[in-house]
């Protein structure tokens, strides 16, 4: 009887921290568009920088007050040049995939105050290279003198909500992935980025 009354105590607290968190969850998805000071570096301390641009989708999911994922999905397009190396400009078309774990605080108007961090995933679709001599595509492989399409990085968020569901954010975007296969370092880095978005279903907390 004792054995009996314990599973029941048990179902019913399950039940009821099953439904309290069910009740505290909400999400929101909209649009997001921006720009970052991007760049790709070597070993040889050879930088190439430039103005990137990105467009997409932001997914907002709130665990009650103060937890949340936000992950996007954003095309990201531009060029990088490097003005010590004969002006040389790469120009990239990627598909990048952050995922942060963020420290949510969403207060009694429904704003939202949010920062974290977490994987960047990265995926080139296109991309060519500039000199003075002409240019040419990038080849994406594995092999000797092409560059690895995927990157995997950390990626650091912060921004505020307004009540509205209009967003503003800042972000910094670190690859560990090495991109050469010749030997050398070819890595990429968001220095600093901004992002202008709006999340419908915002008033849901």
């Amino acid at each position: 009887m004792k054995t009996h009354n314990l599973k029941l105590l048990i179902l019913s607290i399950s039940i009821t921290i099953v439904t309290s968190l069910k009740a505290q969850v909400s999400v929101g998805v909209g649009p997001e568009v921006g720009f970052s000071a991007a760049g790709l570096y070597t070993d040889e301390n050879n930088v190439f920088a430039g103005v990137n641009g990105h467009f997409g989708a932001t997914v907002h999911v709130q665990f009650g007050n103060f937890l949340a994922i936000r992950p996007s999905v954003l095309f990201k397009l531009g060029s990088m040049t490097n003005k010590d190396y004969d002006d040389t400009k790469i120009s990239l078309i990627r598909v990048s995939v952050p995922i942060p774990v963020m420290y949510s605080h969403v207060f009694r108007n429904n704003s939202n105050l949010f920062v974290g961090a977490g994987p960047n995933l990265t995926y080139a679709l296109s991309g060519k290279i500039k000199t003075d001599y002409g240019s040419s595509k990038i080849s994406f492989g594995r092999r000797s003198g092409q560059m690895k399409s995927s990157d995997i990085g950390l990626h650091l968020k912060g921004g505020f909500q307004f009540p509205s569901g209009v967003a503003l954010s800042t972000f910094c975007n670190i690859g560990f992935t090495n991109l050469a296969n010749n030997g050398d370092k070819l890595k990429t880095l968001d220095a600093i980025g901004f992002s202008l978005g709006y999340m419908f279903n915002a008033n849901a907390n």
